[in-house]
């Protein structure tokens, strides 16, 4: 019965010490993870928009850190955050330890994307698109942050599901569309129709046939099947 007792304990007590030392490893790692934070809080070209996506990569369950009396100390390796960054973590106890913690960190930025598999010519609208917030190393080329600015832009080519709509895959004016054509000459605003003759997107120019005097202009898109032309 002593027996009993005497492992009963040693194996409650071995538990014990296992649970802390897992602990203790949570705790250097996110103390890692909060130096990115504060690392990632003061650059000068973060957005309001962004998120940090951080995965650490757990420490080896093969070494065991005695819990620092004095405080962590660490530093970002090479003061600079990239896709794959190190973190050295230091105790400077008088049984000193140095570790390295492995990171893996992405920037997401809100995204436009489809709702479902969608076919080229198909409309956008609410029920189609969504919002998600995606790596911002997949999102170059033209992507859009808000949903309510794609309502009613068509789609150029096939796109799948979670597909990120880009600028190269919609138009807001699409060849033979009827358009709006604002004229401005001198203050003076003059308000007609036309025929598109290619496909373009805001702040981009596109060719115009005018309806009423079959002249071809050349405009910029200024909103959904919106052009302006200048004199």
């Amino acid at each position: 019965m002593i027996l009993i007792r005497f492992l009963i304990i040693f194996i409650i007590l071995g538990c014990s010490r296992s649970f802390a030392e897992e602990n203790y490893k949570k705790e250097i790692e996110n103390f890692a993870k909060s130096l990115i934070l504060a690392k990632y809080d003061v650059l000068p070209d973060k957005t309001l928009n962004e998120k940090l996506n951080i995965k650490i990569f757990p420490l080896d369950d093969r070494h065991n850190f005695k819990k620092c009396q004095s405080h962590l100390i660490g530093e970002i390796v090479g003061n600079k955050l990239k896709k794959s960054t190190s973190v050295k973590i230091s105790c400077l106890d008088s049984e000193s330890w140095t570790t390295y913690i492995r990171t893996r960190i992405q920037t997401l930025v809100p995204s436009v994307a489809t709702n479902k598999a969608l076919s080229k010519g198909q409309t956008l609208n609410s029920d189609n698109i969504k919002l998600i917030f995606a790596d911002k190393t997949l999102t170059k080329n033209g992507r859009f942050s808000e949903a309510n600015e794609l309502i009613g832009t068509r789609l150029k080519r096939n796109l799948s599901i979670d597909r990120i709509i880009k600028d190269r895959d919609v138009c807001f004016v699409c060849k033979n569309d009827k358009v709006n054509i604002s004229a401005i000459k001198d203050g003076l605003v003059i308000k007609t129709s036309g025929i598109a003759l290619n496909d373009a997107n805001i702040g981009r120019t596109v060719k115009v046939k005018n309806l009423r005097t079959q002249r071809v202009i050349i405009g910029t898109v200024t909103a959904l099947q919106e052009v302006q032309v200048s004199f």
